[in-house]
């Protein structure tokens, strides 16, 4: 007797089907694997034009390589800055300190308090009440700011479209309270009822929002590790394994609360989603070289005088800036917004030697110079349109800030590598120093006065040149 489809194959088809991997090694797989052409081709709604008997297995044989890397795209597509992702072949987990701030954490723990109800199981038959026993906000449904952008952070840090999620929602335990051995994915009716339409859960991402007093680790156990709750840590796992079946060796308990409370948000992604899954840029793939991938300073004083003497020597041989990309311009009129005054090399050089000792400290690598602009001079109502720099030049860059004539203090609107927004401001004669290539930064608020004029100081570390 033929072996039947079970949802998790079926799952498995539909993940590689939508991957864009070859539907003749699918079924050429599913075939090996004991399933009627019937069925399979039923499943698939494929059927080969060639002689079955020809297709080869993909994954049995050397040349599956392609066809693997396609299975695997989903594990691929996933890269955390600042996170540790556990050695072991048994499940994608990862633990992110600091992902959350501590003012962050209070405000969520006192917007939990605030509409909780008890907690639910997702089971076939009675349910034991003693099993899950704290207590949930639904926080998607509320319409708060704080928890829009982390929403927003969360599945920008995994990069994954938000049509792939479920709501965030927020746990509260207190003294006794726990969450038995469990896994996250859904089987049997649960998956009927809760899965068949969204599809099986993938990845969850669980925050603490507190340190607790005593007990409350989160335990996988197959994994071998017991997470002690720290404030603001996130820790990330995939509930699937690499071929998309469900992923037993997730299975993990919250312990109960000996004294205190436990405070947690925790979001899970679907594999059905709307359009494609995973949304990061290629740059947005660059290691990180910093925390958090961003600081200001000041620029040495003498070299800073030598800038303005020129600025103010040169005011006159402006010139309109067109930048590649149409990244600078004023939105009113559609205008290019910059002018530029084009810098002798020697400064140029100044420039570069004295930031580049600087920005190796910071960045903890050995850089190359690679460009240093000319003296961009923003015009009143420009706009510097939200972007990341250039891939293999612009790793690691400064803004200087030479001079501005403004109405109001103008922004640098600046992601970290936590995916959170900053408004950045400067001063002449300070700087920022950015992972400008990973980083997405911009200035999209239209300047409210004259003029505001930056020098961007560009370099690649050594590393990448010799790759």
């Amino acid at each position: 007797m033929d072996k039947q489809i079970t949802q998790d194959w079926k799952d498995w088809i539909e993940l590689n089907i939508r991957r864009g991997c070859d539907k003749d090694g699918i079924y050429k797989i599913l075939l090996d694997e004991g399933f009627s052409p019937i069925d399979i081709e039923k499943e698939m709604g494929h059927v080969p034009d060639v002689d079955v008997a020809t297709i080869v297995n993909p994954l049995k044989t050397e040349q599956s390589t392609e066809f693997t890397e396609d299975i695997l795209s989903e594990n691929r597509s996933i890269y955390i800055p600042n996170a540790q992702k556990l050695d072991t072949e048994l499940a994608e987990f990862y633990t992110l300190d600091n992902f959350l701030n501590s003012e962050e954490c209070n405000q969520v723990t006192e917007l939990i308090k605030k509409k909780l109800r008890p907690s639910t199981v997702a089971a076939d038959g009675e349910v034991d009440e003693t099993y899950r026993t704290s207590r949930t906000c639904d926080l998607g449904e509320l319409t708060d700011p704080l928890i829009a952008d982390i929403d927003r952070r969360i599945c920008a840090l995994l990069g994954i479209h938000p049509s792939y999620s479920e709501i965030t929602q927020g746990q509260y335990y207190e003294p006794g309270e726990e969450f038995k051995v469990h896994t996250d994915f859904f089987e049997g009716p649960a998956f009927e009822e809760h899965a068949r339409e969204r599809g099986q859960r993938t990845f969850t991402f669980m925050v603490y929002l507190n340190d607790v007093e005593s007990g409350g680790e989160t335990e996988f156990m197959r994994l071998k590790q017991t997470i002690k709750p720290k404030k603001g840590m996130a820790i990330i796992w995939n509930s699937l394994n690499e071929d998309g079946s469900n992923n037993h060796n997730t299975l993990h308990q919250a312990h109960p609360i000996r004294s205190g409370f436990k405070s947690i948000i925790t979001k899970w992604f679907r594999i059905k989603g709307q359009g494609p899954m995973f949304t990061k840029e290629p740059n947005e793939y660059i290691p990180n070289y910093t925390q958090v991938g961003f600081k200001t300073a000041k620029l040495d004083a003498q070299l800073f005088e030598k800038i303005i003497d020129f600025y103010t020597s040169n005011l006159e041989k402006n010139k309109p800036e067109f930048v590649e990309g149409g990244y600078v311009e004023i939105q009113e009129t559609g205008e290019f917004g910059s002018d530029v005054i084009e810098l002798p090399d020697e400064l140029r050089k100044e420039i570069h030697d004295s930031l580049k000792p600087q920005l190796e400290t910071w960045s903890k690598t050995e850089l190359i110079p690679t460009f240093v602009y000319g003296i961009r001079v923003y015009k009143k109502g420009s706009v510097l349109i939200s972007h990341r720099d250039k891939l293999k030049t612009h790793i690691i860059s400064a803004i200087i800030n030479v001079d501005q004539v403004v109405d109001e203090d103008w922004p640098l609107i600046i992601e970290d590598n936590y995916y959170r927004k900053h408004h950045v401001f400067l001063n002449p004669g300070e700087v920022i120093f950015y992972e400008s290539a990973r980083l997405d930064h911009g200035r999209p608020l239209p300047l409210k006065g004259n003029k505001f004029a930056n020098i961007f100081c560009h370099f690649m570390p050594v590393n990448m040149e010799k790759n």
